[in-house]
């Protein structure tokens, strides 16, 4: 249903929702997320991805010395990103 904004704060965003004949059937509010939990977001979505990427890797039978030094330069990252997770140092998301 469309939404029509209404009212925004640095917490929250408030909609009036109206139906598809123009009427107002009620509001919606909208919580916006700290910078802090948006790091945090980024952080367990690239965990994710990291997961995928590391059984790629786990799954070559022998990595080039190439392959293997990238890697260690990604888990360098990957592991700063989770260190920064568990401290809660969640001012960036960049490894």
């Amino acid at each position: 249903m469309p939404r029509q904004l209404i009212e925004e704060t640095t917490s929250f965003k408030r909609y009036r929702v109206i139906d598809a004949q123009g009427k107002v059937i009620g509001e919606d509010v909208e919580p916006k997320l700290a910078p802090e939990q948006l790091t945090e977001q980024s952080l367990r979505s690239k965990a994710a991805a990291a997961l995928a990427a590391n059984a790629a890797f786990l799954a070559k039978a022998s990595p080039t010395n190439a392959e293997v030094v990238a890697q260690v330069k990604l888990l360098t990252r990957e592991s700063n990103a989770l260190i920064r997770l568990v401290l809660s140092q969640l001012d960036t998301d960049d490894a």
